[in-house]
Parts: C-alpha cells; sequence; structure tokens
C-alpha cells in the first residue's frame, strides 16, 4: 500500500515539473496574445495580434472553454515574430469565459489570453410594415408567430437533475418528519 503512495507522488512530481517547464520555456520567448477588445460576440471578429513567437512558427489558435473546445486557425508566424489579423469567432460558441491559446506544434501552449464570448444574436431584417395593423419597425422582426421557436432555457438533462433535487429534498423532509416524536394534547 505505502508502494503505491510512493509512486503515485513521484508521478504527480513528474508531471507537475514537466508542466513548469514547458510553461517555463513558453515564458522565456516572451510570446503574447493581445487584442483591443477583452470580450467579443459569437460570429464576430476579434483583433489579434501576435508577438514574441519564433520567426517562421506556425501556432494554432484554439478557444478553450471549460467543457469545450474550438481549434480556430492556423497561423504562420512573420520573421520579426509577430502576426495581426481580425479572428472569427464562430457563432456557435456558447457564451461563457475563455483562454485563446496558441499551440504550437507539440501542443505546447505559447501564449494565452482570456477572452469573454457573449451570445450571438441574430435579427431578422424586417420585409414589409403594416402601420395601419399598430405594427412599427421596433416590433417587426419579419417571423409570423408559427415560425418562432422557443428555447428552454434549461436542456432535459438539466430538468432530470432538478427533479431528482426535489425528490430528495422531499424524501429527507419525509425522514425528518418521521423521526420527530409525537405530541400529545
Amino acid at each position: 500500500m505505502r508502494n503505491r503512495k510512493t509512486e503515485g507522488g513521484r508521478l504527480i512530481n513528474r508531471l507537475a515539473l514537466v508542466v513548469t517547464v514547458s510553461l517555463t520555456m513558453a515564458a522565456v520567448h516572451g510570446a503574447a496574445l493581445k487584442s483591443s477588445q477583452t470580450g467579443v460576440e459569437a460570429g464576430q471578429a476579434l483583433p489579434l495580434e501576435g508577438t514574441g513567437f519564433h520567426a517562421g512558427q506556425t501556432v494554432t489558435l484554439v478557444l478553450l472553454g471549460s467543457l469545450t473546445e474550438y481549434t480556430l486557425r492556423d497561423v504562420t508566424v512573420d520573421d520579426e515574430g509577430a502576426f495581426a489579423f481580425d479572428i472569427d469567432v464562430p457563432a456557435d460558441v456558447r457564451p461563457g469565459q475563455y483562454q485563446l491559446v496558441a499551440l504550437s506544434g507539440e501542443d505546447v501552449r505559447e501564449a494565452q489570453m482570456g477572452l469573454s464570448v457573449m451570445a450571438f444574436v441574430q435579427v431578422a431584417a424586417a420585409e414589409s410594415h403594416d402601420d395601419a395593423a399598430g405594427h412599427n419597425e421596433a416590433m417587426d422582426t419579419g417571423a409570423r408567430a408559427e415560425e418562432m421557436t422557443i428555447v428552454r432555457a434549461t436542456t432535459g438533462g438539466g430538468w432530470g437533475v432538478i427533479g431528482l433535487l426535489i425528490g430528495l429534498a422531499g424524501g429527507a423532509g419525509a425522514v425528518l418528519l418521521k423521526g420527530t416524536p409525537a405530541v400529545e394534547s
């Protein structure tokens, strides 16, 4: 038993050393990702600059979330170790906090920056307005009631978890009431 703990501890120490060396190597040449914006709407372009990379290096830009990963594109760095362009954030990226990461060919993090992604908003252009019926531009999105889709904020799995929690709370309440001594009047 003690031998397993020792081996596990050594493995963790080695892994920590590898991670530390990787991060240190990435920091040595001072690679950085910068943008004039700290947040972007999904489906929009983000102005992005990369500096301090190795000349001619190819890096992959990846958007990392807590449970998702979006590979955005590969970039070949110029002779001065830099690049600058507008990168498109896919419209299907869920709102939240992400890390925009530049990975080298060996999947080593060369640089990263925090990025907030807001929900994709699409407004349909109104084709006709019926002022006589009381509709105006602000009200008319060009869709009829039959065409509109109502999206629930919680998925089926989410409702299942909510139901489970309610059931557990009810069961705990029943146990507590059953264990309460009866009061005679």
